[in-house]
């Protein structure tokens, strides 16, 4: 089948803006159009759906965790020149707002 974290990544470097829900639309467009391909074709057992939603969800998991590190590096190049107490403050918020955003992905 396809590969998903190419065609997944591609869509989401060629969004204007990393706009949480922009990326989040590209995903559910993925997910619906998926679905409709494989659900109509009589051929495909059940077990391969289920493996092919998997392997687009895999993908998505992906592309936003090489989102995240590159933010997480974006971060820490621009936070280095903070005092220890400060940076330590800066980090765990942003630990806390990645958390946030794999939650509402329904990886946590």
């Amino acid at each position: 089948m396809a590969d998903y974290h190419s065609i997944i990544a591609w869509a989401v470097s060629h969004l204007p803006s990393t706009a949480d829900e922009a990326r989040y639309a590209i995903y559910d467009q993925a997910r619906a159009a998926l679905h409709k391909r494989l659900a109509n074709d009589p051929e495909i057992s059940d077990a391969e759906l289920v493996n092919e939603h998997h392997r687009l969800e895999v993908a998505i998991y992906e592309v936003e965790e090489d989102l995240l590190l590159r933010e997480m590096r974006r971060f820490v190049r621009e936070e280095t020149a903070l005092s220890p107490p400060s940076l330590i403050s800066k980090l765990k918020e942003f630990v806390r707002s990645a958390g946030d955003k794999f939650v509402r992905l329904g990886v946590f």
